[in-house]
């Protein structure tokens, strides 16, 4: 048989399983599935000796298909077996289909008396060699999204209704994340009594839409990155909003030690964690003095690690004066977080170390140890007049609430949410640099005209943009850049109208033109390529805008 017969006696054979299927050919049906699985093994197999990457992408898209519908089938199996009470089976009928021997036209027999499996998650577990919890798991999720059952064994509809559609349909999305969501929102609901003949829909109700609804429309949302943020900060705040969100006590704790390893566990909340999470975004950036020294696997003295000409706040200041003999960085040679081009690292001070650092090499010491080594050395940084990395905290509010500040909450870059209090404390020590805004989103007072974008016209854009434009990247903002959507050479304006905040990544994908900018009401959009777009529609990133 040559491989177009194949692919053709195939094709004939899925147009016959899409039809009524007769009990007689049921066996037959069976062997002809155990032969696809094995065909598909050896398919792959062979498919995996090809050195065509372009044979490697389709097939790994493939399996990624198969895997999707396995993920989906894995559940709707387990709702057969409870729906045929295959628990229920006598020793005979089972050791019958393991040994390939069953007669399928003859009625299946099954234990009158006491079984040996006391449900159909107890049988799944051993039928199919996986472990109960699983088994149950996977029960659980048939409950939600295939069917629920009555004490009869009749079926009536799942729980959630408008999930098990998307989860049956659309094939474009992980069914994982569907299943997650429907466990998640399960939780906000009475326990449901279908077995006892009182079934129960859903419930839970935020700011007058159901919850379920809203999750099917973030978990549709097309920048997936976006949807599961909303989707995560939707639940927290129906948790607190219902009093079911319990405050973890904030603090370092000690952990213990095991085999000579200190463990701590570090929790923090709104301004300390925005803090927090500046203080790693400065150290993992390789383009600063900092991040490049946190990257040696030797210990690190504060001279070291720290070079910042920024004068350190107050609450990191040392009573004692500052020396006056003390060398400074100049503007010059100071790193910017938000460099628009690569920036060459400043030659040491008379004060540096005599030896030359190394060259940077992200991969001498992993990212944990990296923020080990940058945390250390702050904590050491206590010696007269040294400098430390100071956060930037970047905070995103409505105009209005200036006139209510008592009531009034805020956003940092990172997504931290700031409560009233923190808020007010921050305004009132913070450097305040207003940025307006048109109905369309436009910045309307900020513009210089130069070849590197000015901090004035970085900081406007990027209260504009929140992060890297390209849907789905979640770069922090420590690590951005800042591109000319008419470029430079092509006689582009240095203005925030030709401004877009990008990561290096993305940057450079736009210099090799494999995404493109378009500008839609004066506000920048990307445009994805063609394989993944095929509408080529242009879009904004949503990440960072998602409601924290």
């Amino acid at each position: 048989m040559s491989i177009r017969q194949l692919v053709t006696g195939l094709a004939s054979l899925r147009d016959f399983a899409t039809g009524p299927i007769p009990q007689a050919v049921t066996a037959l049906l069976l062997e002809a599935m155990g032969l696809c699985l094995e065909l598909l093994t050896k398919l792959s197999l062979r498919l995996r000796e090809s050195a065509d990457p372009r044979v490697a992408a389709a097939h790994a898209s493939l399996i990624e298909h198969l895997f999707r519908y396995t993920v989906r089938e894995q559940i709707r199996s387990l709702a057969h077996l409870e729906a045929t009470a295959a628990h229920l089976l006598s020793d005979e009928e089972l050791t019958a289909l393991r040994e390939h021997r069953t007669d399928f036209s003859a009625p299946a027999r099954q234990e009158s008396g006491r079984t040996a499996y006391a449900n159909a998650s107890t049988f799944s577990a051993a039928w199919l060699g996986i472990d109960f919890f699983e088994a149950d798991r996977r029960l659980g999720d048939a409950h939600l999204l295939v069917a629920r059952r009555f004490m009869d064994g009749s079926t009536i509809t799942p729980r959630f209704t408008q999930l098990a559609t998307l989860h049956a349909e659309d094939h474009r999305l992980d069914p994982r994340r569907v299943a997650q969501a429907a466990r998640s929102l399960d939780k906000f609901e009475p326990p449901d009594t279908s077995f006892e003949g009182a079934p129960l829909d859903p419930v839970a109700t935020y700011e007058g839409q159901s919850m379920q609804e809203r999750a099917v429309k973030l978990l549709c949302e097309a920048d997936r990155s976006a949807g599961a943020k909303k989707l995560k900060n939707l639940l927290r705040d129906y948790r607190k909003a219902n009093e079911e969100f319990v405050q973890a006590e904030c603090g370092l704790f000690y952990q213990g030690n095991t085999n000579g390893i200190d463990s701590f566990l570090l929790r923090s909340q709104g301004l300390q964690s925005e803090q927090l999470h500046s203080f790693v975004g400065q150290s993992d950036n390789p383009r600063t003095e900092s991040g490049q020294a946190a990257r040696k696997s030797a210990p690190l003295a504060p001279a070291d690690l720290f070079t910042s000409a920024d004068p350190a706040p107050d609450w990191a200041q040392d009573p004692a004066p500052e020396p006056k003999d003390q060398a400074e960085p100049t503007d010059q040679a100071k790193p910017s977080q938000f460099s628009q081009e690569p920036v060459p690292v400043p030659t040491p001070s008379v004060e540096s170390p005599a030896d030359p650092a190394p060259e940077t090499n992200d991969l001498e010491v992993s990212v944990a140890q990296r923020r080990l080594n940058a945390l250390l050395a702050s904590l050491s940084a206590g010696k007269t007049g040294a400098k430390t990395v100071t956060p930037q905290i970047l905070v995103h509010m409505q105009a209005k609430n200036l006139s209510d500040l008592a009531s009034a909450t805020g956003v940092t870059a990172h997504g931290v949410p700031l409560d009233p209090a923190e808020l007010r404390q921050l305004l009132c020590e913070a450097k305040i640099i207003p940025v307006v805004f048109g109905g369309k989103g436009q910045v309307l007072d900020v513009g210089r005209a130069q070849r590197l974008f000015p901090e004035p016209i970085k900081k406007a854009a990027f209260a504009r943009d929140r992060g890297c434009i390209v849907p789905g990247c979640n770069a922090p903002h420590e690590m951005l850049e800042y591109h000319h959507c008419n470029w430079w050479e092509r006689g582009g304006k240095t203005c925030i109208k030709n401004c877009a905040v990008l990561c290096r990544h993305h940057h450079a994908l736009i210099h090799r033109r494999l995404l493109r900018i378009e500008m839609v009401g004066s506000v920048p959009h990307v445009v994805l390529p063609k394989f993944l777009d095929p509408d080529q529609i242009p879009r904004r990133n949503t990440y960072f805008c998602a409601a924290a």
